[in-house]
């Protein structure tokens, strides 16, 4: 059984990947891919017929011959040049490496927020998204957030820590003249 959202969009900042097998003949992979164009002169493939849409983005999706990465491995194609999370694909692998035939990767970047609805002749294989990643936060260095955000205290200038030093001289040598004046009385 598919999840429900399975299909769902991605989330803003989000790199999510479906991933279907082509239950086509090799020899018909071509015409499926094919644009058409209808009455309302907007082209339009069976292949994104197939995934329930009116329009992709084909610079994001991909068809191929599931053997020509036979020898890379699926899930390493997944993970290592598309940067899905190891921790969902890597359970699949066997699974992954099953598969024969054509299959099709769509990504989230192809779909600009719409919602699949995927039919014959695809079979929905799996959705896998990014690693999410944490970047530390950079200090904010504008004019304008000074004095609003926690700023770190200044470096001490030579200037400053040379006044140090010399009141530090002056108060030892005051504690050592009162010393003696206070022997010699």
């Amino acid at each position: 059984m598919i999840a429900q959202d399975a299909f769902a969009p991605a989330r803003a900042h989000e790199k999510v990947v479906w991933v279907f097998a082509i239950d086509l003949p090799t020899d018909e992979i071509a015409e499926f891919k094919e644009k058409n164009d209808h009455d309302d002169d907007a082209p339009i493939s069976p292949l994104v017929a197939a995934l329930g849409l009116t329009h992709i983005d084909t610079d994001f999706i991909e068809v191929f011959d599931a053997d020509t990465i036979r020898d890379y491995g699926f899930a390493k194609y997944l993970t290592e040049a598309n940067g899905m999370d190891p921790a969902q694909v890597n359970p699949e692998t066997a699974m992954l490496a099953a598969i024969t035939g054509h299959v099709l990767l769509v990504f989230s970047d192809a779909l600009n927020g719409k919602t699949l609805a995927p039919t014959a002749p695809l079979r929905f294989i799996g959705r896998y998204s990014s690693a999410q990643s944490l970047h530390p936060v950079q200090k904010i260095e504008t004019e304008a957030a000074k004095g609003v955000l926690p700023q770190p205290k200044p470096p001490k200038s030579d200037a400053r820590m040379s006044g140090m030093v010399a009141t530090a001289a002056l108060v030892v040598m005051f504690l050592i003249v009162a010393m003696m004046i206070w022997i010699a009385g």
